[in-house]
């Protein structure tokens, strides 16, 4: 047998190997997770805010932990988790724990789509969603585009790390482009959390007034995507 002929047939046995250990893993991961109920806690606000306040480093992990379930499953808005950890951590330290925790289930997801391939990316997302995402990362603005598709509110953020994971993206590209982007949202979530735990109504407007106008951009985004 020649060499590269070798070489290509351990690395098919090998990209084999790695698909069944991440399917594995993510399906451990949700049958745990499921089985002890943390799914419907991650969708309520006061669960949420008794599992992080843990002492010491306890609740800054599980901070960390929540934001990645929420990042890998993509059941529950991430909006419900950071607002938790505004409330819990302040704006600041919630925004940084929150931000470590998306930043690792955006690199699991792209990672586990491109050890599982297509169809089982499909099966997972659904071949409606998966065509959507294909047809949002097919744009001819390139890179921009990713970033301004990760920047603005509304857009299916979770599912569409999954997607870029087929994507001739890079992970280092794609985090670079997608983490800084969630920035602004993340920050507006975190920071309405904090001003509920103090009561600031009129800051909480103001938030709100915000999150509005990065609403309106990603509505006016989208239109003229169309009109392209």
């Amino acid at each position: 047998m020649n060499r590269p002929v070798a070489v290509e047939r351990q690395s098919r046995v090998r990209n084999r190997f790695w698909s069944v250990v991440a399917a594995a893993s993510l399906a451990t991961v949700v049958g745990l997770v499921w089985q002890r109920g943390w799914l419907y806690g991650l969708a309520d606000h006061d669960q949420l805010v008794d599992w992080m306040r843990q002492d010491g480093l306890a609740g800054p992990m599980i901070c960390i932990g929540i934001q990645f379930l929420q990042v890998a499953i993509f059941a529950i808005p991430g909006e419900i988790t950071q607002i938790a950890a505004g409330y819990v951590f302040g704006a600041w330290r919630g925004f940084l724990y929150s931000i470590v925790g998306i930043l690792l289930g955006s690199a699991f997801d792209f990672g586990l789509a491109r050890v599982l391939g297509r169809p089982a990316v499909q099966r997972l997302l659904g071949a409606d969603r998966l065509a959507e995402i294909d047809q949002l990362f097919r744009s001819r603005k390139g890179l921009t585009a990713v970033f301004m598709l990760f920047l603005l509110p509304g857009m299916p953020k979770d599912a569409m790390s999954y997607g870029a994971g087929l994507t001739a993206l890079r992970l280092p590209t794609f985090l670079a482009l997608s983490v800084p982007a969630r920035m602004p949202a993340l920050l507006l979530s975190t920071l309405f959390g904090s001003e509920v735990y103090d009561r600031d109504y009129a800051s909480m407007v103001w938030i709100a007034v915000g999150a509005g106008i990065l609403l309106a951009g990603a509505t006016y985004y989208q239109w003229r995507r169309r009109l392209q």
